[in-house]
């Protein structure tokens, strides 16, 4: 009962009142308005009243999972701990075998603790047990769950199948002998466990589609087997060289009701927003285009005239539009040039589009190639191939300033409401940047998304961006080439965000007009929230521009924590730039840093030659080596797999739930652990299925999706050899910080 000052008739409202007071008490270290301390200073007459209510000592509500193909989420949510020093510890076990330690949950809020349980295979069942501690007291606790791992085959319906052909028509039954002759005509006749099929053509459509199948008896959309299907946005009309009017100075002009993207020989023309900017060419392009409002004015690259080219001008703005429509596979097509509208895209999926599949699809000259927004849950992207060529040679500034240039393979919409994402086994290249995986608004639940084993080469800027809302989202085993930055956190608000065994080379300024540091993360620079914790386990990074670090950070950065352990750094400068006006917690264990000149470390304004020097001065890099890490070779050039005399071998920490299944002695330092797991090598020693991650998009469609498995990943009920001492485990490592 609230005694004191309290109204007794209105207890609500008092417990309220104490819940605010002492979450400003926890929360007054990090507050900018002097108000807060103000008003603890007014409220202490209330306070001591407050005490008898508060609670200091956790109790356990509830625990939930959600699981995707490799790995399963965990949200736990609890009360009191009114002073915040509660942790949540994990352990996993596979099909009713023992249960093993994991790695420990996040505070994402005060009344929630979220986590992951990594690689754990396909369709198999899990349990957990999460373990509350706190000082002052527990209840409710353990907290249990299971579940099953979702399968990566993709459904296929038993219904009925039509048939699409240029050649056919929309008055037919739409059977092979008498096929439609649009792909809206099939899919408007279409249901559950149905599979539209469509034959070789170019179609020019955008179609919507209000509803799909059924779990396990999907609506099939998919290109006949061995046969080219290409949905186009792009004008057939101004494809003829004979539609266009010479205007004089290198431009040509033709009629058209609206567009706003213009391809010329697969490569993407700037867009001018003035005639005279065009014919000036002021951003220093080769070729462009400007819109009038009633005509397309278009400069070709080299001043060159259309007789001989292939023109695209988009008119339409997206090919699919997915509402309501779950459980819809979409296979082996190929969308191109859809950009005719401010928002355009290749497919949108929203509002109940659960359990979509698009797979092995190829996506070109669209931004972005899949747009999600609101309630989409287990939404799966395997094997696609997206590019925009021309993009990344674009002024960068210029990008920036005009915008919707940047929402890369996939764009999740501020609205986003959805769980689950899987982008998987996909090759992203020639674009600005990679994919956006996060909503911007604040959701009641994790995001518990995966982005795994994926390809990203030739961007200008980001390969993947958590920026937003992120709540679990898992990065792992995908290769970084010829990019900026691997993987921004700027800011990945709320977490935890896992990057974990990702190679990220070759980082470099791709546009020719910046200068920006190479970096393999990126953190907050320009937001006012802080990032959630960001984990950063067994990744390899190297940058061979002069200058530059492999990891970098700095500006104003905020974070709740970042701990970086196991991970390989070689820069053309220092190996480690760290410059942050911000003071939240940081920590670094055994990590593997070389650089070819004499600055290994510069941290904070200073200089450190040495491992040892920069341990000394800052209590950081426990168990750090510097050194060559002596990679093996391939005939084509480095590809950053350990050699068994390379100083990183059996030199990692040991994560529990993170690298539990090493080969050897110990874990390895790096992306790659030596005959094991890694981001081109077959992540389950076991497994018979293809697992190189930069197989090409146009691989045949029947390839079977990698399966990281549990004995590359979690090691969930396998030994992993003989251990060497490693002192601490991570959760000692993680001290105090376990607590917010």
């Amino acid at each position: 009962m609230i005694e004191g000052s309290v109204d007794p008739q209105t207890p609500l409202r008092a417990l309220a009142i104490c819940d605010t007071i002492f979450r400003f008490q926890r929360e007054d270290e990090h507050m900018r308005d002097p108000r807060a301390a103000t008003f603890i200073v007014s409220a202490l007459g209330l306070l001591a009243s407050c005490e008898v209510e508060a609670q200091d000592d956790v109790t356990g509500v509830s625990i939930e999972t959600h699981a995707t193909f490799e790995n399963a989420g965990v949200l736990v949510t609890v009360s009191g701990d009114a002073n915040g020093d509660a942790v949540a510890t994990l352990e996993v076990g596979i099909d009713g075998g023992d249960l093993l330690e994991a790695h420990p949950l996040s505070r994402t809020h005060d009344d929630r603790f979220v986590g992951s349980a990594f690689l754990l295979g396909e369709g198999v069942e899990y349990q957990l047990r999460v373990n509350l501690e706190d000082p002052d007291g527990v209840s409710g606790s353990p907290l249990t769950a299971s579940g099953t791992t979702r399968s990566s085959a993709v459904p296929t319906g038993s219904g009925t199948e039509y048939h699409v052909d240029p050649g056919g028509s929309d008055s037919n039954p739409g059977t092979a002998s008498e096929p439609f002759e649009t792909i809206a005509a099939g899919l408007q006749v279409a249901g559950p466990g149905d599979i539209v099929t469509v034959h070789a053509g170019t179609y020019h459509e955008q179609v919507e589609v209000f509803a799909g199948g059924e779990p396990g008896n999907p609506l099939t959309l998919r290109a006949a087997p061995g046969e080219t299907v290409v949905m186009s946005g792009a004008s057939p009309d101004l494809a003829d060289p004979d539609a266009w009017t010479d205007s004089g100075g290198g431009v040509y002009s033709a009629a058209v009701a609206a567009t706003r993207y213009v391809a010329v020989d697969d490569i993407r023309l700037w867009r001018y927003e003035s005639l005279p900017a065009l014919e000036t060419l002021s951003e220093g392009t080769d070729g462009g285009f400007f819109f009038d409002g009633s005509q397309v004015h278009v400069r070709l690259p080299g001043d060159a005239a259309p007789d001989g080219h292939d023109i695209e001008v988009s008119v339409m703005g997206r090919a699919l539009w997915l509402e309501g429509a779950a459980d819809t596979v979409i296979q082996g097509m190929i969308f191109r040039c859809y950009g005719g509208e401010e928002y355009s895209e290749g497919v949108m999926v929203r509002d109940g589009s659960h359990r979509v599949w698009i797979i092995e699809n190829t996506f070109e000259h669209v931004m972005p190639g899949v747009w999600i927004k609101n309630d989409v849950d287990d939404l799966a992207v395997l094997r696609n191939e997206f590019s925009d060529r021309g993009l990344p040679d674009f002024p960068w500034y210029a990008v920036k300033a005009q915008g919707g240039m940047e929402s890369g393979a996939i764009a999740v919409d501020s609205a986003y409401d959805g769980r689950g994402i899987v982008f998987s086994h996909n090759v992203v290249h020639d674009s600005f940047d990679g994919i956006n995986i996060c909503g911007d608004d604040p959701m009641n639940h994790p995001n518990d998304a995966d982005v795994i084993s994926n390809t990203f080469t030739h961007l200008a800027d980001d390969g993947i961006e958590t920026d937003g809302d992120c709540s679990n989202i898992r990065i792992m085993l995908n290769r970084f080439e010829d990019a900026l930055v691997g993987v921004s956190t700027a800011p990945a608000a709320v977490g935890p965000t896992y990057v974990i065994r990702n190679l990220m080379v070759d980082l470099n300024n791709v546009a020719d007009d910046t200068d920006w540091m190479t970096r393999a993360l990126k953190f907050n620079v320009s937001d006012p929230r802080p990032s959630g914790d960001v984990f950063v386990y067994h990744n390899t990074a190297s940058t061979f521009e002069e200058g530059q670090p492999a990891f970098g950070v700095t500006d104003d950065s905020e974070w709740a924590r970042v701990v970086l352990a196991n991970n390989i750094w070689l820069g053309a400068d220092q190996a480690f730039y760290y410059v942050n006006t911000g003071e939240d917690p940081l920590f670094q264990d055994h990590d593997l840093l070389h650089s070819p000149t004499d600055e290994l470390v510069y941290f904070q304004g200073d200089h450190y030659q040495t491992i040892a020097a920069y341990q000394d001065a800052t209590g950081l890099c426990e168990g750090c080596l510097e050194g060559d890490p002596l990679f093996g070779t391939s005939p084509e050039d480095e590809y950053y797999e350990l050699t068994e005399s390379s100083p990183a071998v059996d030199a990692a920490r040991l994560i529990p739930g993170v690298n539990d299944a090493f080969e050897g002695a110990g874990p390895d330092m790096g992306a790659y652990e030596l005959g094991g797991i890694g981001p081109d090598a077959d992540a389950d020693a076991d497994s018979d299925v293809d697992a190189d991650a930069d197989t090409d998009a146009d691989a045949d469609t029947d390839q079977e999706t990698e399966t990281s498995g549990g004995a590359g990943g979690c090691g969930c009920g396998l030994p992993g050899g003989d251990v060497k001492d490693r002192s601490m485990g991570i959760v000692a490592l993680m001290g105090a910080l376990l607590s917010r």
